[in-house]
């Protein structure tokens, strides 16, 4: 058996989406205070702030994993590996797909959250759906406050479904002091590492580690990450508007048929 020799945090978002850090904020933070090497940026509904830190990540020391944390319909799904946006909305197997061929690996985020978490964006899947998916990866840690019965949970299938599923951890990290408290053991050191260790099934999810002072933290962040999220939103309706607005006959240029 290989020997864990290292941590990623696989689940970690920026002002891209609904973080309060930028990319930037996001690697000078894990580089001066943490021992992560290997993180992953999945923000929702897009790749952005993955890209942006990817592309000066090798000035902090840590290998950036592009990532998005994709809304299906069927639950959120971390797309690892993902270098291009994928559409939200489809069924879960369709968004899997999507993921695998980009060349990504598939992870059920949050599995079996609270329902009522799903009015504040926390969307998981159900026990149907992370059986019949070919997911990758099962987030058996998640420090999202409040989902200690869910973790446990999803150890419990996880426990079930070894052979078929990578376990990861991810601390869905909306405010910098949460990056590192839940992670993934790996043996090797380096993304490429990880992602063999995931492929084989070799690696183990760890977290969350509790901290009454970032609980706090977190509680204090709620209002400046929900106006994130509403303005993500909002940039992402103004792209698909534009999108669809240079389609249509309508904006052609004058004189262009």
């Amino acid at each position: 058996m290989s020997t864990i020799t290292a941590s990623a945090d696989l689940h970690v978002h920026t002002t891209a989406s609904d973080g309060t850090a930028t990319p930037t904020q996001v690697l000078a933070w894990v580089a001066e205070n943490t021992d992560l090497r290997v993180i992953a940026i999945c923000d929702h509904n897009t790749n952005e702030g993955a890209i942006e830190a990817a592309s000066v990540a090798g000035r902090y020391g840590v290998e950036v994993v592009v990532g998005q944390e994709v809304e299906s319909a069927h639950g959120h799904i971390l797309g690892l590996w993902t270098p291009r946006p994928i559409k939200p909305g489809m069924h879960a197997e369709q968004t899997v797909r999507e993921i695998h061929r980009q060349g990504g690996l598939a992870v059920a985020a949050h599995p079996f959250a609270p329902r009522w978490w799903k009015n504040y964006g926390l969307c998981r899947g159900d026990t149907p759906v992370y059986d019949s998916v070919d997911f990758d990866g099962f987030e058996v840690a998640n420090s999202t406050p409040l989902l200690f019965f869910a973790n446990c949970r999803a150890r419990a299938y996880l426990r079930s479904n070894t052979r078929r599923l990578a376990a990861t951890g991810g601390s869905d990290a909306h405010i910098l002091s949460a990056i590192g408290s839940s992670r993934t053991y790996f043996s090797g050191s380096t993304a490429a590492d990880l992602r063999r260790a995931l492929e084989a099934r070799t690696t183990r999810g760890w977290g969350p580690s509790f901290n009454p002072i970032r609980a706090l933290a977190y509680a204090r962040k709620v209002r400046e990450i929900r106006a994130h999220d509403r303005a993500s939103k909002e940039r992402a309706a103004e792209q698909d508007a534009a999108s669809s607005c240079t389609a249509c006959e309508g904006c052609s240029p004058a004189g262009t048929s």
